[in-house]
């Protein structure tokens, strides 16, 4: 039994969210063997073989824990990235999320960000998930940017965890949870922008 499905793509902004065909599974393969993107976004210790995303993506297709989706610009049949929830719990009611976007000329366009939002209303709409988290290198200025418009908080590193060109960097561990999201679709609907809580200040001693 699989967990909750949506029986259309999930749209928001410009993108929408399909379920994925296995004739886009050889695509994947390139994408996730690019160099860039392992770079960017993989804990592995060099780019995966392009047969062994194919794989990844088969057994996903009856996986209980994982819940992946191909990005589309609105109204156009080729996906330009995926988007996945991975480690589901139903006992926690939480999750972390994994995206990407893969043509270099799709990227910083608003595609991942608007797919990313549309996740997460299925998250915490559909699934009832409490907590989406992810992992971000350090020296991925741009996706920490975009996780922290999204309304993601850093809630601690893995110091100096991975390695990239003979230097290590730190794992930064984000989260979002439902209240939060919540509270942030409450305020866009008011026409309001999005605050993003503080966290409380210690008292000075006395």
């Amino acid at each position: 039994m699989r967990l909750g499905r949506p029986e259309r793509g999930m749209a928001e902004e410009n993108v929408e969210l399909r379920r994925h065909r296995r004739s886009n599974y050889g695509l994947y393969g390139r994408w996730y063997a690019d160099p860039e993107i392992w770079h960017l976004t993989s804990w592995a210790p060099s780019p995966p073989a392009p047969e062994s995303v194919r794989r990844l993506f088969e057994e996903r297709e009856g996986s209980r824990t994982e819940e992946s989706f191909a990005i589309h610009p609105k109204g156009d049949p080729n996906p330009i990235g995926v988007i996945s929830l991975i480690n589901i719990s139903r006992p926690n009611a939480s999750a972390d999320l994994s995206v990407i976007v893969a043509p270099r000329s799709m990227r910083h366009k608003g595609y991942g960000s608007a797919a990313i939002r549309a996740l997460l209303r299925y998250a915490f709409g559909e699934l009832n998930l409490n907590r989406v988290g992810l992992s971000v290198f350090e020296f991925n200025a741009a996706a920490i940017a975009a996780y922290e418009k999204l309304g993601f908080r850093e809630e601690g590193r893995l110091r100096r965890a991975v390695r990239r060109d003979g230097r290590f960097y730190d794992a930064i561990l984000m989260s979002i949870l439902k209240q939060e999201w919540e509270a942030r679709e409450e305020e866009a609907r008011g026409g309001r922008a999005p605050s993003t809580p503080r966290e409380p200040r210690p008292r000075s001693a006395r």
